[in-house]
């Protein structure tokens, strides 16, 4: 882990330019003040007056990999994790750094690193295929529906098929610097850049803020600052060389949240790629909680098999949570109907409350539409194939409800059919058209004709697969006139 020979700094001398950092500073949003103590409306009223200066402070920084201190001190707030926390593992510690810190930050993941990100050709973008956090098109969506669709396909001629649900103890706060910057060297990244990142990582302070008490400074030489802006992308390049051991085998990551799909006939595996992930995890100074890893089999609607006898470190669960979504050991949707029936059962409680406190008209309209509709669609377009008549209706009566009892100011809701085929229809656009998508490589074969024919919906093949294949996103939309 040593800083790369310097090149010609003549690259960084004209970067961030004085314009982009005023478009930067003027769309400043309200956020927490660092250490400094520099409100962000300063800044943003400021604009006009401060880009110059910042712009130069900034381009010297680069240039000459130096991170002034007030950068690299930290104000730690904990969030806590569970409703009533009472030990210090139910707080996640969030670190507050200066805003112009995390301006400059924001500059530099964009123009470095989100563009390796997004080559086609590069190495990095092949080995984070299975990565769906933080890196563009990424989302709890597309993760979810990469995951069903392998899980779909292989139930088409395996008895059944189990996923295993990874979890790491304190993953981000753990994460050893030398490994991931041993990473970060192979990768074609700027020497300037590679050198900041350097300095900022392993020449840091925090101090902890709680009930107005403040802890004494101390240094850290670990975690990727949650908090920060390259943090989260760095962890996910840093587990971009955790692959399985089996090419039968699929690992699908979201962040420090792993899921290993293992089919019936690799099923004497799993041992082997458990330890695989535990030395990965030993080796990067993390730890695999097998207390809280949890194993389902997936098995098709009336087919009876001899399933395996449950991992001896797993617990075995009948139906799972996979980023927010639950779904059954049938893939059935029953328990996360119910589960957003409660939800929007509370909302439209909560509706109610700003209503007879004077929310009305246009107002009340768009707070009802956006409460509501952010229940319903989360991730839908990965689920909604594989829910019944009956459960869609049970969704479409919530918004009947919230016309009936006046708390969508007067105006028309949409239906939930219309709520899901909107997103379906935005989803598959993007993976379409964007190359670089994280679900671009998932899309069935172009075919093309050498006679005229009449226009397609779409330039796919369409292959015959069962109705449980049909059930997942990708194979949904090819039959669907979408564009």
């Amino acid at each position: 882990m040593k800083p790369r020979s310097f090149v010609s700094c003549s690259r960084a001398s004209l970067w961030p330019s004085e314009f982009q950092v005023y478009l930067a500073l003027n769309s400043l949003v309200q956020t927490s003040a660092g250490p400094d103590n520099i409100p962000y409306w300063i800044l943003k009223l400021g604009a006009p007056y401060l880009a110059e200066p910042i712009s130069h402070i900034y381009r010297l920084s680069l240039t000459h990999s130096v991170v002034p201190h007030q950068w690299l001190l930290a104000r730690v707030a904990p969030v806590a994790k569970q409703t009533k926390p009472t030990l210090p593992e139910h707080f996640r510690p969030i670190s507050v750094t200066c805003i112009l810190k995390r301006l400059f930050e924001c500059l530099i993941v964009r123009r470095y690193i989100y563009p390796m990100l997004t080559d086609t050709s590069s190495c990095l973008f092949n080995d984070m295929q299975d990565q769906f956090a933080f890196r563009p098109t990424g989302s709890t969506t597309a993760c979810i529906v990469a995951i069903l669709k392998k899980i779909t396909e292989l139930l088409s001629y395996e008895p059944f098929v189990r996923l295993v649900a990874l979890d790491f103890s304190k993953a981000f706060d753990t994460l050893r610097t030398s490994a991931l910057f041993a990473k970060l060297a192979n990768l074609p990244l700027d020497d300037l850049v590679y050198n900041w990142l350097l300095k900022f990582y392993t020449h840091r302070q925090h101090y902890t803020a709680f009930n107005g008490q403040v802890s004494t400074p101390l240094s850290i030489n670990a975690s990727v600052i949650q908090g920060s802006v390259p943090g989260p992308t760095s962890y996910s390049i840093n587990a971009s060389d955790l692959h399985p051991e089996r090419k039968e085998n699929s690992l699908f990551k979201y962040a420090d949240d792993g899921f290993l799909v293992v089919p019936a006939s690799a099923d004497d595996s799993v041992d082997l790629e458990i330890d695989h992930i535990s030395e990965w995890a030993t080796k990067n100074n993390l730890r695999l909680n097998t207390g809280k890893s949890v194993d389902i089999i997936f098995t098709k609607k009336g087919c009876p098999s001899v399933l395996p006898q449950p991992h001896p470190n797993l617990r075995r669960v009948s139906e799972i949570k996979i980023l927010g979504v639950y779904f059954t050991e049938k893939l059935e949707m029953s328990t996360h109907i119910s589960t957003v029936e409660s939800k929007c059962a509370q909302t439209l409680y909560a509706l109610k409350l700003l209503r007879a406190n004077g929310l009305s008209g246009q107002n009340l309209h768009v707070v009802c539409r956006s409460l509501l509709e952010t229940r319903l669609s989360y991730a839908c377009p990965s689920w909604a194939g594989f829910t019944t008549v009956e459960e869609r209706g049970r969704l479409q009566k919530i918004l009947n409800r919230a016309k009936r009892w006046g708390l969508n100011g007067g105006k028309d809701l949409p239906q939930f059919s219309k709520i899901v085929e909107e997103a379906d229809a935005s989803l598959f656009l993007k993976i379409c058209r964007d190359e670089a998508h994280v679900l671009h490589s998932l899309l069935p074969d172009e075919t093309s004709h050498t006679h005229n024919v009449r226009p397609r919906p779409h330039r796919f093949k369409l292959s015959c697969e069962t109705t449980l294949q049909r059930k997942n996103f990708l194979s949904r939309m090819t039959f669907k006139n979408v564009y």
